[in-house]
Parts: structure tokens; C-alpha cells; sequence
């Protein structure tokens, strides 16, 4: 290979490392090994240029035509940020109603392994000519080329492409048409087949991951929804000012005896330990550790030499820790491949099992995190830059599509009582916060601010209102009047939540000091900045004490019918 194409690339964990185009004369032989996995076999009937005709056979038997193109992917002259694969003259467009690929190969230190490749997915392009065009250029798939280095895999929905390690090409056969944008697959069972013969538990997410956004934009809930991926092989596990190592990763405790005066000391391990052992003892499957609030624990301390551990190449720890006694001990124990063994007899690569730590890959770890809290500790720059961060807006449409429905009761406790669209108020609110306070996004109001199961019971309660008022007062049941009492009872609690939850959070944590930029008519009234006179105020006047005064009401009350 001539020097033009090696290239020194800036990888996702800021290092610099070698990249370069697979090797022309060992392209067949990446090829092969990438398809020859997990109990299939490759066959290669026919080879013109860059086009492949090739059969895939399964575990049980069953025949599959493959047209495949496939090239180096290369550095492009003109620019240092573009990358280009270059066909045959033969057009892949004739092909797409059959298992047609265009697949681009990559690799960093070690050329002649496929180990250390990557493979990139390229659609179809129904507006290149094949023919008088053969390169694909300005891709630009440095991105989508360490995000796949680093995680195994990248999905560029925007651009329709896929980047790859080779132990994902069967998941890539089974979703190809899918990420690709193309027509329903007709090959069903080719379909079915791969996904069931491999990577049906895939995870697409990062190994080391922290959600943050400004409070209520839905963290813990997107979090408990992807864990769910994960089964029952997940422990969950909130950080405090006061969490230590000890309880993180484990210590010894002293443990009661069989006789209440018998004290023995006994290794407990903590959350990070458990999914440790249970990640190694168990490597076809996936384990994930939770972290809420991350930051309101020193993570410095919390971590302490595991923090070496978050540096990850291709999915496991690059630089691996001493275990401790106490550690080696518990190891011994609880790995399934050491117990019952004489040390003396164990192998190197078992005995590096429990003198040395590295995170598996089936080991994810992810967390929360809220900037805007008070009380928070800080994280210094090396730690930050061992996670995927991934932000999530306080006007996420996913999260405002499922609120808008949803209302909160104002001046309950007067006769013109009534409701307001609860994401209208919030919006307005931060509005105010932006405009007149210059507040930054995490310390907006998110959508769930206010708890979903809160929202559920006040639309459920004004639902039932409604249907009680649109019956004339002289028809209801005593019931239906009993009902209405507890309502407006409830309507009150409502407010005095919204008071002890929102208010106080604008008056404490977000303008304490300037407290009349936000309660703006209540300071042009009033001009005192008491907390309990800002709530008062606010359960007779409603929103009127942030100067909204144009937002919609819903349901007003009719007194006479009550």
C-alpha cells in the first residue's frame, strides 16, 4: 500500500491512531472472514471488478444469493475530511430487488486483520450514474467510522448509511432495506432467519452514557424505557452527597453469625461489582448499570481507580487495574470459571480474571444528570470525556406530543376558577425566563416537570367534572354532587402541589436573588418577595402573577350549577 493512503485520524476518545484503507490485496480475504461467522459459510461463484456474486449459507442449510460491491474505502486528494469508494462501471441498481450490498471497508492498526475493520453500508442512489460516476465521493464517514470503532456500531438516519464493526454484519443483513430507506423486503425468511441466528439482543445505544436536560424533560423515563432492552439483567442505583467507593464497587461489613454474638467480616460487593461479575460470568448477554444523578455524588471518589476502566476500545477496557486483595478474593469466589480451581493450575488468561480488571463489553453503564440542581458536584474534563453525552431538550417533540392534552386547575378556591393547557403555561413561563431573566435551557421547565401520574389524575378529575356539570343541577344523584365536593377538593391539593413544586422552584432555585422578573404582576403589585405571599397571590390571581394574562382558559366554572 503507498503512503497516500495512510492517515492519521483523531479517534472518538481525542487520540490520535493510525486509519487507512484495507489493503486491495486482502479485501477477499476481509470479505470472507466477515461473512464466514457464527456457523455461516461464504462462497464466491463469480468476481468482475468491484462486483461480487456470492452465496450465504446458513446453519441450516438454506441458499442465499448475495450481489455484493465492495471497496476500499480512501482518502480523498482534494480533501482531508473526504472519504471515497470506488466501483466498477457495472450498475448496482439492476440488482436491488435481490440482496444487493455496497459495503466500503476501513481499518486502523491492523490491516490484515478483520478484528480491526470497519465496515460502511452505503444506500443505493438512484440519482448517481454507476456507469460514468463509478466513485461515491464526499461522504464524509469519518464520523460514522469511529463512532463504530468505539460502539461497535452507527446508524446515520439522516444520511442512510451504516458504519459497522464485522461481528454486526448479520444484523446489517437483516435491517439493510430498513436503514437504507428502500421498499418492503420481500425476502422474509432471509429476514427472519438473521435476525434470529444473530444479534437479536443488539443494543444500540452507548456503553457509557449520560442523559442530561434541563428538570422534567423525561431523563429517567427515556432511560427506563431503554433499559428494558436489558430484561431483568439491570440494577439501578441513585448517587447522593454521601455515596462512597465502598458502596459502589464493595468493601468488607461485619455480618452477623449464626449466633447474634458472632461477628464475621464479609466482602459485599456494590452495584458496579455485581454487574461486573454477572457481565463476565454471563458474556452472550447484555448487563447494564444505572446511575441516577450522577453528579450529586463526587465521582472522583465514588469511582475512584475504576475511572481508568471507562476508557473503552472496542467495547472493552484499554487499560486494565490491579485488583485489590479483598477483591481477588471475591473474584475467586463468584466467577464461574475460577471456582473449584487450584490457583496454581489456572491458566494465564484466567489468572489475569482476577489480578487485573477490565470492563466486558456486554457491560453498559448508564446515567442521569441534572446541571441545574442545586447541591451538584462538579466533573473535571477526563472524566466527562469517557461518556457519550446525549441532551435532551425541554421542547422535545416526542415528550411535548404526549402533554398537550393535559390541563392545571387555577383559583380553585374561587368562584372564577378554572384550567389552563399545562405545556401553554410552561411555555409562557419560559419564555419569561429566557426573555427576562436570561436563564440558560437547564433551568427551564421540561414537559414532566410536573409528573405525568400528577397530569393523568387532574385530566382524569376534570373529565369527570365535566360530564357531572353538563348534567342539570336539579337531575344529579347525591353521588355525582359527592363526587363534584371531592373534585374541587382535589383541585385546591392540585394548586398547593403546583405551589410547593413550580413556584417554589422559580423563587429558590432559579431567581432567588431577582425573584420579580419572573412573578411580574405580583411585583408590580405587591413588591415584596415572600414566598408565602408569592403563593397566596398566586391562588388568587393564578398565572396573572407571571404577567400572562392571554393564555387560553378551559372550563370555567359555572357557580350556579355547583
Amino acid at each position: 500500500m503507498s503512503d497516500e493512503a495512510v492517515r492519521y485520524e483523531i479517534n472518538h476518545d481525542g487520540q490520535i491512531v493510525k486509519g487507512q484503507a484495507a489493503l486491495s490485496n486482502r479485501l477477499d480475504d476481509l470479505v470472507n472472514d466477515m461473512f464466514s461467522q457464527f456457523g455461516w459459510n461464504y462462497y464466491e461463484e463469480s468476481k468482475q471488478s468491484t462486483h461480487r456474486v456470492a452465496k450465504l449459507i446458513s446453519p441450516e442449510n438454506k441458499e442465499y444469493i448475495l450481489d455484493l460491491f465492495t471497496a476500499r474505502i480512501r482518502n480523498e486528494k482534494r480533501s482531508p475530511y473526504e472519504k471515497k469508494i470506488q466501483l466498477s462501471k457495472e450498475d448496482p441498481r439492476k440488482y436491488q430487488d435481490n440482496i444487493t450490498l455496497i459495503l466500503g471497508f476501513y481499518v486502523y492498526e491492523e490491516p490484515d486483520s478483520i478484528n480491526d475493520a470497519i465496515i460502511v453500508g452505503y444506500p443505493i442512489d438512484s440519482h448517481i450514474n454507476y456507469e460514468t460516476n463509478p466513485s461515491i465521493r464526499g461522504t464524509f464517514v469519518n464520523d460514522i467510522l469511529y463512532k463504530a470503532k468505539i460502539n461497535g456500531i452507527c446508524i446515520d438516519k439522516e444520511r442512510k448509511m451504516v458504519g459497522f464493526r464485522p461481528e454486526f454484519i448479520y444484523f446489517y443483513l437483516n435491517e439493510y432495506r430498513r436503514i437504507h430507506g428502500y421498499e418492503k423486503d420481500n425476502i422474509e425468511n432471509f429476514r427472519s432467519e438473521l435476525y434470529c441466528q444473530h444479534n437479536s439482543d443488539y443494543i444500540e445505544r452507548p456503553l457509557n452514557r449520560i442523559i442530561f436536560g434541563a428538570p422534567g424533560t423525561g431523563k429517567s423515563h427515556k432511560l427506563e424505557e431503554d433499559s428494558k432492552l436489558f430484561g431483568e439483567n439491570m440494577e439501578r442505583v441513585t448517587f447522593h452527597p454521601n455515596y462512597s467507593y465502598a458502596q459502589f464497587v464493595g468493601t468488607y461489613k461485619p455480618i452477623q453469625g449464626e449466633n447474634p454474638t458472632d461477628i464475621k467480616y464479609e466482602y459485599i460487593p456494590g452495584p458496579f461489582m455485581r454487574t461486573y461479575v454477572n457481565a463476565l460470568n454471563n458474556p452472550e448477554k447484555k448487563f447494564l448499570l444505572l446511575i441516577e444523578e450522577i453528579n450529586r455524588a463526587n465521582v472522583a471518589a465514588v469511582f475512584g481507580d475504576v475511572f481508568q476502566l471507562l476508557d473503552r476500545k472496542n467495547g472493552v477496557s484499554e487499560y486494565p487495574i490491579a485488583t485489590s486483595e479483598d477483591i481477588k478474593k471475591h473474584l475467586l469466589e463468584k466467577l464461574d470459571c475460577l471456582k473449584d480451581q487450584d490457583i496454581n493450575e489456572l491458566s494465564d488468561e484466567e489468572k489475569k480474571m482476577y489480578l487485573e480488571m477490565k470492563i466486558p463489553e456486554n457491560m453498559y453503564i448508564w446515567a442521569t444528570m441534572n446541571s441545574a440542581d442545586q447541591g451538584v458536584f462538579p466533573m473535571d474534563t477526563a472524566f466527562k470525556r469517557r461518556w457519550e453525552f446525549e441532551y435532551i431538550s425541554v421542547n422535545e417533540p416526542e415528550q411535548v406530543a404526549k402533554i398537550e392534552k393535559y390541563v392545571i386547575p387555577m383559583c380553585a378556591n374561587t368562584e372564577q376558577g378554572y384550567y389552563v393547557n399545562w405545556n401553554d403555561l410552561r411555555t409562557r413561563i419560559n419564555s419569561i425566563l429566557i426573555d427576562n431573566c436570561k436563564v440558560n435551557e437547564d433551568k427551564l421547565l421540561g414537559p414532566f416537570f410536573i409528573s405525568k401520574n400528577v397530569l393523568d389524575d387532574i385530566k382524569a378529575n376534570k373529565d369527570e367534572k365535566d360530564r357531572i356539570l353538563a348534567i342539570d343541577k336539579e337531575s344529579r344523584s347525591d353521588e355525582d354532587n359527592n363526587i363534584l365536593a371531592e373534585i374541587c377538593k382535589k383541585e385546591i391539593s392540585y394548586m398547593k402541589a403546583f405551589e410547593s413544586k413550580v413556584i417554589m422552584y422559580l423563587f429558590e432555585d432559579v431567581m432567588k436573588m431577582r425573584a420579580e422578573k419572573i412573578f411580574i404582576d405580583y411585583a408590580q403589585k405587591k413588591g415584596k418577595m415572600i414566598f408565602s405571599e408569592i403563593c397566596k397571590a398566586f391562588e388568587e390571581d393564578g398565572e396573572h402573577i407571571f404577567g400572562i394574562v392571554d393564555i387560553g382558559h378551559l372550563g370555567i366554572k359555572d357557580t350556579d350549577n355547583i
